[in-house]
């Protein structure tokens, strides 16, 4: 939807410089025809369990490096530095095992991200050509020329379209 509104706004600039008649000039809101949109709210569920999902490994993993950190301290707390250095072989295998798994959380919070961002695209792509579909319609029936996201306006004096192309996408 955030390409939607930046079209809308230069579509706004663009065209700012020929004169606008109030029958020539529409306004939809975007955000509650989608607030209301049942695919959009589903679409949001897959993703906010997709986010839950990553949250739960990233945490699990971050609760890995925490009890490295905390096993090595426990061991050095109180010794001496002569028995810090006999544990030396030891604490590199710790220190080895830390940045092992703390790069592998690297990885697996851009491949998070990386996933996220594609399932993201893919669930509301279908949902924001339908708008814009639903959006082109209304307006081409009402004779508008320009639609502008209302909420991107200070004024408007133009058709609110809003509640038109909530009927036609079939949102109460």
């Amino acid at each position: 939807m955030k390409n939607l509104k930046l079209f809308v706004a230069l579509s706004f600039l663009f065209i700012g410089s020929f004169s606008l008649s109030a029958q020539d000039f529409g306004v939809v809101d975007v955000e509650s025809v989608l607030s209301n949109f049942g695919e959009k709210k589903t679409a949001d569920t897959q993703l906010d369990a997709l986010v839950q999902k990553h949250q739960a490994e990233i945490k699990k993993q971050q609760e890995a490096l925490l009890a490295i950190e905390k096993e090595v301290q426990t061991k050095t707390e109180g010794k001496s530095q002569t028995e810090i250095q006999g544990m030396m072989k030891e604490l590199e295998g710790k220190q080895q095992e830390y940045m092992t798994k703390q790069q592998a959380l690297g990885t697996y919070q851009q491949a998070a991200a990386k996933e996220l961002g594609e399932k993201e695209n893919t669930l509301l792509k279908p949902i924001e050509d339908k708008v814009k579909a639903s959006i082109n319609k209304v307006a081409a029936a009402k004779g508008l020329k320009y639609v502008m996201e209302k909420s991107i306006l200070l004024y408007s004096n133009g058709t609110d379209i809003t509640a038109d192309v909530k009927k036609d996408l079939g949102i109460k």
